[in-house]
């Protein structure tokens, strides 16, 4: 748990460090979810492709019944070879009217690009991390988890692209797998429609488990 707590300060550190770098692009995408309590969201983006070192920063805003949650996260990614590549990922959340007054997490990971024929491509991801959750009741809680996720996208029709993720995340108390199916289509210059299809599985120790589901728009535009 120590080793993996550690990994806090290390993202920290990753943050000031890539967003000293120049030569960003960005963009603004803003949706909701589709269903009796529809919930509007909204990130603004930053993005450096480069090489080997690539950057990716995002601040998120969802507005929940109850409140809103506000969502700061920053993930690097570091080419190590044509197929392989190493990354972090760093987020911190406040508000959440679950009762969660606010999470932070943090892993670090490789990756391997798969393969790629054409429009399609696929990749497996794997690594660990830690997760400190601070509750509205002022208790703590902190652990870590390993991970895995698998990921395939496709251009269908020339225009329609398909993206496909199935992730699970393990610790002490629980497993939690994560499904994403989403469809984009351009509708103009710098400009997407998306649709997003998820669904989340928790299984805890010793208790029923949990399955929710959620189904929404974005639409997104680059700069």
């Amino acid at each position: 748990m120590n080793s993996a707590l550690k990994l806090f300060p290390a993202a920290g550190l990753l943050i000031f460090t890539g967003l000293a770098n120049a030569n960003w692009t960005g963009g603004i995408e803003a949706g909701a979810r589709i269903g009796s309590d529809e919930r509007p969201a909204l990130r603004f983006f930053l993005n450096k492709a480069s090489e080997p070192l690539s950057h990716f920063t995002y601040i998120d805003w969802i507005q929940v019944s109850g409140g809103s949650n506000y969502r700061l996260g920053y993930e690097p990614t570091y080419r190590v070879s044509h197929s392989i590549y190493s990354f972090g990922r760093f987020s911190i959340e406040q508000n959440d009217p679950g009762g969660i007054e606010q999470e932070i997490e943090a892993s670090v990971g490789i990756g391997n690009n798969l393969f790629q024929r054409g429009n399609t491509r696929a990749r497996i991801e794997a690594g660990i991390g830690a997760q400190q959750l601070e509750f509205i009741d002022s208790t703590d809680e902190a652990d870590g988890f390993v991970f895995l996720s698998g990921t395939i996208s496709s251009s269908l029709l020339a225009l329609v692209r398909l993206d496909a993720t199935i992730s699970t995340k393990v610790n002490n108390e629980s497993t939690n797998i994560d499904t994403e199916v989403g469809f984009s289509i351009p509708v103009g210059p710098g400009t997407q429609l998306r649709y997003v299809y998820q669904s989340q599985r928790f299984n805890l120790d010793d208790r029923e488990n949990i399955v929710t589901e959620d189904n929404f728009f974005t639409v997104s535009y680059g700069f």
